[in-house]
């Protein structure tokens, strides 16, 4: 028996990896106010390839293509695996720039006495997803108090927030 090697499978992953990472794009390009109709083009195209992978798997079930079923069924765990282990570009961000975080927190604790609150990155990002579209901040925070009372008071209100490392925080003030 002849062993024929499957590009099919092989394609199948590659295309579902760039399928993640084209829309995955077009998303973070849409957060910019002037490119938010490219989030209209990510919506579609997620659309569009949900309703080829069902067309697709129901073709291989009536044709009884085993192989090229599993090959569907894999590519699309892929792509549901990449959007879970796809990291925040907040936090990349903050590892990336950590050291210089840190001796700026050094420079203002020697001006400051007792309880220091800065904020050290605030990235604000158009979401047109939102009703109407909306302007969302994303702030880096270095806290020392330990308070989540203080740590959550935002100049926008009430504001949700994360630990990433010893006092720096990720904080989340409400969209506006």
């Amino acid at each position: 028996m002849k062993h024929r090697k499957d590009f099919f499978s092989k394609g199948m992953v590659i295309y579902a990896a760039c399928f993640f990472l084209v829309y995955r794009t077009l998303f973070q390009l849409s957060y910019v106010h002037e490119h938010s109709h490219l989030s209209y083009w990510a919506v579609g195209l997620i659309l569009f390839h949900i309703v080829g992978l069902i067309w697709c798997l129901g073709a291989c079930l009536f044709y009884l293509m085993p192989r090229q079923f599993l090959s569907f069924i894999c590519a699309a765990l892929l792509v549901v695996a990449l959007e879970f282990l796809y990291p925040d570009p907040t936090k990349v961000h903050f590892w990336l720039h950590k050291r210089e975080y840190a001796a700026r927190v050094y420079t203002a604790q020697a001006a400051a006495d007792g309880r220091l609150s800065i904020v050290l990155y605030r990235h604000a990002a158009y979401i047109p997803s939102m009703p109407g579209g909306s302007l969302c901040v994303t702030e880096i925070l270095y806290d020392n108090s330990g308070d989540p009372g203080l740590i959550s008071q935002s100049e926008d209100g009430r504001a949700s927030f994360q630990r990433i490392d010893d006092n720096f925080y990720l904080r989340y003030p409400p969209c506006g």
